[in-house]
Order: structure tokens, then sequence, then C-alpha cells
């Protein structure tokens, strides 16, 4: 298998793995769908079947109390205007009717929709407008006609109720009154509760996949990320070994080549009329030098001897070095230390060694005249660590301020870009942290954190 087969694994698992992801999602989705509007279709099946039930129930109830009231004496003093005598006379009938064929109220009216006599005559006094039964015009229209027809249920006070309307006749078939009949309809709550129940079981079931679904995949875009950094590593490793290799097959020609150049300036250089290459010689031997011990650096596993040190002091010196190189002559150093001395644990070699990295990226992105800012703070006992930024004002970064750690990456025409890689593990083994911060036109500040 090649190197681009190798490295487009990672992009095709995750391909595939989000694919999967998706898919297991959708048909979770389907799944809960069709359950859920499957119960809720079979929940109104189940209203409409009681509702069609309570309809016909209530239908024969109305009849056969319109019977009962026909064939007694109601009718005929309803007719003479013996309205009261009436009244008293059907008054037993509908008392009695309701408790044996278990409905909630039975009460007759007049055109007007006025009690005439009823079940409970606190609740329906004689004379009263049901005003509520103007909603059902329809029906009421329909039993004047001669049919006996029933309401659609009804809520009123929190209670559910159905009612039906039979014609009462006389001896001449006329219509003289209508019997109201009203029935509970509470057990359609306990259908609204299965409904809302169904409600609530699909959003906690759909709040439970997009959970599971977020899990999923951030579980696998983990593992790919452990994966590729995993692959990263050995690949790294494997680079380094070989650097590590080629650098000190470099180190014995380069010192060959700068003894060899001090030898023949030696013999052929004059003194009155300095030749030019004898001075480039050395100076390209000594960039080369830096670089193979860039390469020797990136590529050993270096152990850090932490000793209580001073690390104001460490900083003063390091600060000290920058401040004499050759471009850094018209830089104005500022460098402030809070408090004056921070002693803890420290490998003084490998901070230098960072420290010197810091400031002279910082003087080379400043490019003369320019401002560098060092400021260390002892954040302990509260935060735990010491903070210490190099704030340059220089132009900032032209990308990412994470991609400058990547091995072998460098924003210059010179150099092997293992500078801040190598810083970064030095920090990394004090159990540190070193980030970049930039902004463009704006300078950029890098930022080191040490524990305590």
């Amino acid at each position: 298998m090649d190197s681009d087969e190798k490295n487009s694994m990672p992009f095709s698992l995750l391909k595939s793995s989000r694919a999967l992801v998706i898919w297991v999602s959708v048909m979770i989705i389907l799944v809960l769908a069709i359950f859920n509007l499957g119960s809720w279709f079979f929940i109104n099946r189940i209203e409409d079947s009681l509702e069609s039930e309570l309809e016909a129930r209530l239908h024969a109830v109305a009849r056969l109390s319109a019977e009962l009231v026909e064939n007694g004496p109601f009718i005929r003093y309803l007719e003479n205007g013996q309205q009261f005598s009436a009244r008293l006379l059907v008054q037993p009938l509908l008392e009695r009717l309701p408790e044996e064929i278990e409905v909630q109220q039975m009460y007759l009216v007049d055109r007007d929709l006025r009690v005439l006599a009823s079940s409970d005559p606190e609740l329906f006094p004689s004379g009263r407008e049901v005003l509520y039964l103007r909603e059902d015009s329809a029906e009421v229209a329909a039993a004047w006609g001669g049919a006996i027809s029933a309401s659609a249920v009804r809520v009123i006070a929190d209670s559910r109720f159905k009612t039906a309307y039979a014609p009462v006749k006389n001896a001449s078939f006329e219509v003289v009154c209508l019997i109201v009949v009203e029935a509970s309809a509470n057990f359609f709550d306990l259908l609204l509760r299965f409904r809302r129940g169904l409600i609530l079981i699909g959003l906690i079931s759909l709040a439970v996949l997009i959970f599971f679904a977020i899990f999923l995949a951030s579980a696998i875009s983990l593992f790919l990320r452990t994966q590729e950094d995993l692959r990263r590593s050995e690949r790294l490793a494997a680079m380094g070994q070989m650097t590590a290799t080629v650098a000190h097959e470099i180190r014995n020609p380069l010192s060959i080549i700068k003894n060899t150049a001090e030898v023949l300036r030696q013999k052929y250089d004059s003194k009155t009329q300095p030749d030019e290459l004898f001075e480039f010689i050395p100076s390209e031997v000594r960039r080369l030098s830096r670089l193979v011990n860039d390469f020797l650096a990136f590529a050993r596993d270096r152990e850090l001897v932490l000793r209580p040190g001073d690390l104001v002091q460490t900083v003063s010196q390091a600060l000290a070095r920058a401040r004499n190189q050759d471009h850094a002559a018209d830089i104005s150093w500022r460098f402030d230390a809070r408090p004056q001395s921070i002693v803890m644990n420290f490998d003084e070699d490998a901070l230098t060694q960072v420290l010197m990295n810091l400031f002279l990226n910082a003087a080379q992105a400043v490019s003369g005249a320019g401002i560098i800012e060092v400021t260390l703070e002892d954040l302990r006992p509260d935060q735990k660590h010491v903070h210490l930024s190099v704030r340059d004002s220089g132009p900032g970064l032209p990308v990412a301020p994470e991609k400058i750690f990547e091995p072998f990456f460098t924003t210059k025409t010179h150099g092997s870009g293992l500078g801040l890689a190598v810083s970064k593990q030095l920090i990394e083994k004090h159990r540190g942290r070193l980030e970049a911060e930039s902004r463009k036109g704006k300078g950029t500040t890098m930022h080191i954190w040490l524990p305590g």
C-alpha cells in the first residue's frame, strides 16, 4: 500500500463512518415516526369509535325518554297552558331516568330554548334559557324537524359531555318540545393524556436520538483524530530518526570544511586585501551547523533536569543575550516581571533555548526599529501556573497561529522550521503550554504557561 492510499484511508473511513451515523439516525427517526404516527392514528380511531358508540347510545336513550314523556299527561297539560302542572307531572320521570340510564342531565326545552322541566331544577331552573344550546343550532333545528340528533363533544368547566336532542310529539305528531339528554364524555380525557404522553415520548426520543448521534459522531471523530495523530507521530518519529542520521552524516563534513577553510585562510588570505570568500565559507558553515543542531534537537527525546531556580533571572539573562544580536540593536525591549523573583522547578538550559527562540523570532518579525514586550506573571496559587508572554509590534502571522508549531513549517526564507516545534516539545515536557496569538497588522504574542 503506497503513501497516498494510506493518507486517504482516514478520510474514506471518516466518510463511511459519517454515512453510517446518518443512516442509523435516519432509520431510528423513521422507526420513531412510524411508531408515533401509528399510535396517533390508533388513538384517533379509538376516539372516533367511542364517540360514535356514545352517540348511538344517546340516540337510543333520547328516543326512549321522548316516548316515555309522550305517553304521560305532560303534553296534554302543556298544550292546555297548564305549564306548572305539566312540570309537576313530568318531574319525577326526569329525576328518575338519568340514574337508571346513566346520563348526567335531562331536561325539556321550548322553541326559545327555555327550560320547561329538568332532572336538576337547581342547575336548570324552569324558564331559564340554556345559552350554550345555540352552539348546536343545526342539531336543534334537526330535532324540531322531527329527527334525533347529537352534538359534538363539548367542554364546559373542564368537563366533557355530549348532548342528544329528540323531538317530543303530541297526538297529532306535531313537535311540542325537545328533550335534551347530556352524557359525560370524560373518558376522552384518558385519550388526551395518551396523546400528550405520545408527544412527550416523541420529544424525548428525538432528544435521545440527537444526543446519541452527536455522541456517536464525536466518538468516531475522536477515534479518527487519535488514529491520525498516531500515524502522524509515527511519521514524525521515522522522520526524526532519518533526520538524526542525516544530521550526524553532515556534521563531520562540516567540521572538515570549517577546518579546511581556516587553513586556506591562513595560507592564502592577504591581511592588506581580505578576500570575502574566506568570510563567506565560515558563515555558511555556522548556518548549516545551526540547522544540524535543530535537526538533532527535534530528533532526540531530550530528558529534562528540573531544578529550583529563579525564572525572572533566567528570562533576564536570555533577554540580555537577545539584545546583543546584530539585528536586535534598534529594537526597544521592555521587560515587566511581577513579582521580581519567581522561584520554581524548571530546566534552565531547555527554557533558555525556548526563550532565545521566541526572542529572536520576535526580533526578526519587527525588522528593525520596533517594540518587544516581555511580561512575566506569577499567577499562583489561584491559577496554579506562571504566565510568560512575548509580544512584538510586527505585521502579524500570515497563517493560522497553530500552524507555526508544525515541524518543518517556516515563514522565513532561511530556516529549518523546527525552532518552534522543538520549543513546544520542551514546554510540554515541563507539563506546560506554548500558544501563539496574532492579528494581522497588530503583531504576534507568544504565550507560555508553566505549572507551579
